[in-house]
């Protein structure tokens, strides 16, 4: 017995190592590279299924965007055009770009006019809410009467409505003379049908006074800009107005600015929209 036990333990390695052997005969490094390798494959093909989806899916929502957008009109509002062919200032305004410029000649003088389609974000969520809404429903109106209950009275007041369409706009006013006159740098806040200046700058250099440049905005920074406008005698601040509204800088102009802006970063929306779903559809 001893004997045959002692065979048989002896036999077990043996047949431990054939047992053993089996299975690394059968992962063979072959084997196991196309194991390894078949998850991997799975996981790569149904990524571009997904990517595909968002892309399709943002899509569609841009769409929807669009239209709501196009359905509003990218055509120029009848007040703003009003004011134009009446104003001396002439309009530079390039899409895609988010500055608006108003140039014109007063006598020996040269006047502009900048502002930004920005500034619409500076009034408050409420406010701005509101605003969109009373704007639509004049747009709505003024396409289709017969949806106002009052009639004619209330096509009547519709620039009355419309030149409440106000928030703050930052305009910088610069006014300019030949030779060595320079230039004076007006920084005024659009607003409620009034200019609200902040601060005068003399600028002795008129080049520097119209310069866009971001040395020559930090070089006029640097420059002494005055008292603040509201310290001022109050009769100095009187004859200044009256200086700008001579100019036709004035309250016309004030409810023109905020209604341009507005109607301007609508169309600008809708071309960023444009560009961005041609974008994402891009192969």
């Amino acid at each position: 017995m001893f004997a045959l036990r002692t065979a048989a333990a002896r036999a077990l390695p043996a047949l431990a190592m054939r047992s053993v052997a089996v299975p690394r005969t059968i992962l063979s490094p072959a084997i196991l590279a196309r194991a390894g390798s078949a998850p991997l494959a799975r996981a790569f093909s149904s990524a571009p299924l997904t990517w595909n989806k968002t892309d399709k899916d943002l899509i569609t929502v841009l769409e929807s965007e669009i239209k709501h957008e196009e359905e509003q009109g990218e055509e120029v509002p009848e007040y703003i055009t009003n004011y134009l062919k009446s104003s001396p200032f002439d309009i530079t305004d390039k899409t895609g770009s988010d500055e608006v410029i108003l140039t014109r000649k007063f006598g020996n003088e040269d006047i502009k006019i900048v502002f930004s389609v920005s500034d619409i974000n500076s009034a408050d969520d409420e406010d701005d809410v509101d605003l969109e809404e009373e704007f639509e429903d004049e747009q709505q109106q003024s396409q289709n009467p017969s949806l106002s209950a009052s009639g004619e009275d209330d096509v009547e007041d519709e620039g009355d409505d419309l030149d409440s369409l106000t928030f703050p706009v930052r305009c910088l006013i610069t006014v300019s003379k030949p030779g060595n006159a320079g230039s004076i740098s007006i920084d005024a806040i659009a607003q409620d049908g009034a200019f609200i200046v902040e601060s005068i700058s003399n600028i002795k250099d008129s080049a520097l006074a119209t310069a866009t440049t971001s040395e020559a905005d930090w070089e006029k920074r640097g420059l002494y800009s005055g008292p603040p406008f509201a310290e001022l005698d109050e009769e100095l601040q009187i004859a200044f107005e009256k200086f700008l509204e001579e100019r036709q800088i004035d309250g016309d102009l004030a409810n023109f600015v905020p209604n341009y802006v507005f109607h301007k970063d609508q169309v600008e929306y809708t071309h960023w929209l444009k560009d961005l779903k041609g974008f994402v559809a891009a192969k």
